[in-house]
């Protein structure tokens, strides 16, 4: 609760000194939109502002104690130290209120399309009983275990329960706040087939067929991947580290001595540092490989 307090406090305060100024990027906006943070965009780009600030400020203050302690400087070369150091420390906040929406908007793109056509089979299975768009939905913000999904259902339902918006409405505002151009896609069929024939039975029921053709290509895509990396894997943690134990073994009996280091120095560093290093590479491209499924 008091951080929660806090939060708050910080984003009046930033929206009541820079709330007038904020940068009007319509490309980040939309952006921000997908990301799925839930405060506004005006208040999170104050706060951005305002944190710029006092950062800026707390760098300069500390700069000044440690050019005074430590460095004997003239008084241009002692302020143009300071500023340098403040507004390189102090660029770095915009830089991560910058990326921290890319990521989120990239992660819950990866989660809908990995998990869309469970949800769409889910979808198609209630439209086949004859209900309604807005309770199939309702039923999803229940069902679903996807947060990604879920959100965006949620508020498809509030578009219409809270702010009286028709369903058409409420699904094109759901389409602009979704990160994944295949659900945007499905929202658009589903808002056409309201205002036209009304055949949402059939509608998902081809969009299921659609998405599970996609993901069976994408799975023998991924596993073709993954075949292709066991490959290098094992060539890299198995083949190269006996062939290289063996090339230093021979230079050790040779009392060859390679960029200052002996053979024995070598072998550690590969043993305790090069093995662990790869691993660490394979773990990363695995996990950018591997679909995000539960």
């Amino acid at each position: 609760m008091a951080k929660l307090r806090i939060t708050e406090c910080l984003t009046t305060v930033s929206y009541r000194l820079f709330g007038r100024v904020v940068p009007r990027f319509v490309a980040f906006k939309q952006i921000y939109q997908k990301s799925g943070l839930c405060r506004l965009y005006e208040s999170y780009m104050a706060l951005m502002l305002f944190t710029s600030l006092v950062v800026f400020v707390s760098a300069f203050v500390i700069g000044t104690i440690i050019h005074h302690v430590f460095f004997k400087l003239t008084l241009i070369q002692y302020f143009t130290a300071l500023l340098a150091f403040s507004c390189t420390i102090s660029l770095i906040v915009p830089i991560i209120f910058i990326l921290y929406p890319l990521l989120r908007r990239d992660q819950r793109k990866k989660e809908i399309d990995a998990n869309l056509v469970y949800t769409t089979g889910y979808m198609g299975v209630l439209s086949a009983g004859g209900i309604s768009v807005e309770r199939i939905f309702d039923r999803v913000t229940q069902v679903e275990p996807r947060p990604s999904i879920k959100d965006l259902a949620k508020r498809f339902i509030v578009n219409i329960r809270m702010f009286g918006l028709d369903v058409a409405s409420s699904l094109d505002d759901v389409m602009l706040r979704s990160p994944s151009e295949v659900f945007s896609k499905l929202l658009v069929g589903i808002s056409n087939t309201v205002k036209t024939s009304g055949d949402l039975k059939g509608l998902l029921a081809f969009e299921t067929k659609r998405l599970l053709t996609a993901k069976r290509e994408q799975l023998k895509k991924t596993l073709g991947t993954l075949i292709a990396l066991a490959e290098v894997y094992v060539t890299a943690m198995v083949m190269g580290p006996i062939t290289f134990i063996v090339m230093l073994t021979i230079l050790s009996i040779m009392g060859t001595v390679a960029f200052g280091l002996s053979p024995a120095m070598q072998m550690n560093l590969i043993v305790f540092f090069g093995l662990p290093t790869i691993s660490m590479i394979f773990i990363v491209i695995l996990n950018s490989v591997l679909p995000e499924e539960e």
